[in-house]
């Protein structure tokens, strides 16, 4: 496969108090602070029946991730951390839900720099309230 077969259409923004990858959390389950998910208008439909939903998954381009990181100092390669900074910055997290306004998700534990693309959001496993 040609790599510009892949086409990945946002579907929506994260708004995060995290201005740089370094303010971010590693994990997102580390710190809790509020964030909102927006999802973009054209998308509103999909966001039925996420309500019942206690944790998402989130899966996110880390727009601000250094795409030439292959290793650490003396440390392990890209694909043996956890890291943004890889070849293809694609992230996930769960986050808990704690409210749904419209296309407004507002959410804990989402380690996203603030502007992040979002790609798609999961119901995770055993979440309905």
């Amino acid at each position: 496969m040609d790599e510009t077969d892949l086409t990945l259409r946002p579907v929506g923004v994260a708004h995060t108090p995290y201005e740089t990858p370094d303010a971010a959390p590693h994990q997102g389950f580390a710190d809790d602070a509020d964030a909102e998910i927006e999802i973009f208008e054209e998308y509103a439909d999909a966001v039925t029946g996420v309500a019942d939903a206690v944790r998402i998954t989130v899966v996110y381009w880390a727009h601000m991730a250094d795409r030439t990181s292959r290793t650490e100092p003396d440390g392990p390669g890209a694909f043996a951390r956890r890291s943004p900074n890889r070849p293809n910055p694609l992230s996930i997290c769960v986050c808990t839900v704690y409210d749904l306004d419209g296309r407004r998700f507002q959410v804990g534990g989402l380690d996203a720099v603030d502007g992040s693309p979002i790609l798609d959001i999961k119901p995770s496993l055993q979440t309905e309230r």
